[in-house]
This record gives C-alpha cells, structure tokens and sequence, in this order.
C-alpha cells in the first residue's frame, strides 16, 4: 500500500507541476496610478514666521510663566508665537479669548488660536464629573492652543509643547471658541 501511495502522491505533483508550466508568466502589473501632487501651500509672511516658529517650540518642555523654547505654558507658547510674527497679545488665556476675532469651528484655519474650558484639566473622569467637581468650568476658558490644520493643532500641557487633534473626547467636549488674530486674515 505504501508504493500504491507513493504513485499516486508522484502523479498527483507531477500534474500540478504540469499545469503551473502551462500557465505560462503572470501578467504583467498594472501600469502606475497618476497621483497628482497636492497643491503648494502659500503662506504670507506672517504665517511664515508663525510656521518657523512652531518648528522653534516643537518639543519644549512645560514651565508654568514660561514664554521661551526652553519652558512654556500654554497662554505663553501662543503670546511667543505671535509675538515672532510681529502681533503683540496679552498674556493669560482669558485675555486672548478676548482679544482677536471669534472664528467657527468649520471655518478653522492654520494660526487661528482655539480655546478650551476646565474640562480639559479633569483627567479620566469625563466631562459630567467635571461640571461637578468646577462648577462654571463650562464657561471659563483655561487652555488655548494654535490650530494647524486637518484637526490638529499644538499646545503646551504638563508633557511639554505637542500635536493634539480637536477631536479627541477630550478636546471635542471642552471646546470653547477659536479666535484669529493675523491682521487681515479676520
């Protein structure tokens, strides 16, 4: 039985190895799609510098006060930022809500700044236990960042200067407003 099976394995391999020779080459790939390049960003010159000088931030680490590559806080990364552009801006977060021009949402573009309320500050509870625990925190901005387009934008928390995007859960729910403040962008 064993020679029986042996035949009949030989027979079986010599066929398939038949056919594969008659299939002859594979066909050749298909030609290259045509990826056509995305469109050159222009910048003004402002908008230049506030690029170069994200690139300068990039990374800082966290100082509570701090306005420099070396340490920074968040209101103090976005007055830094600016003020390389040549737009001078007031300190504290609740100061730059005030300042600039409100921007929606939908209408997002690179530079504007976007704010956060006290949500974002209550770590893995969720944003009903942090209307309990602050009370009012809905409306009272604490946080801001520069949005940099495709729902991303970079801020300065306690891990240091970093690319977040807006719809994070946490970010989503303690959304409070956008503002511009390059001069003939409002």
């Amino acid at each position: 039985m064993d020679a029986a099976y042996r035949r009949l394995l030989g027979a079986a391999l010599s066929a398939v190895l038949l056919l594969a020779g008659c299939a002859g080459a594979p066909p050749p790939p298909p030609p290259p799609e045509i990826v056509e390049p995305l469109p050159p960003v222009t910048r003004n010159p402002r908008e230049v510098a506030l690029e170069r000088a994200l690139g300068e931030f990039s990374g800082a680490p966290y100082l509570s006060g701090g306005t420099t590559p070396a340490g920074v806080d968040c209101s103090g990364l976005i007055q830094a930022l600016y003020q390389r552009t040549g737009v001078r801006l007031p300190r504290t977060v609740a100061d730059q809500y005030q300042a600039g021009a409100p921007v929606q949402r939908q209408e997002l573009r690179f530079g504007d700044v976007v704010f956060f309320n006290r949500f974002c500050q209550i770590r893995g509870r969720g944003p009903y236990l942090a209307g309990i625990l602050l009370p009012g925190g809905e409306d009272e901005v604490c946080h801001n960042g520069i949005y940099l387009g495709g729902g991303r934008f970079m801020h300065a928390s306690p891990r240091g200067v970093f690319i977040s995007r807006l719809d994070a859960e946490v970010w989503r729910v303690s959304y409070r407003g956008a503002r511009r403040y390059l001069p003939g962008d409002n």
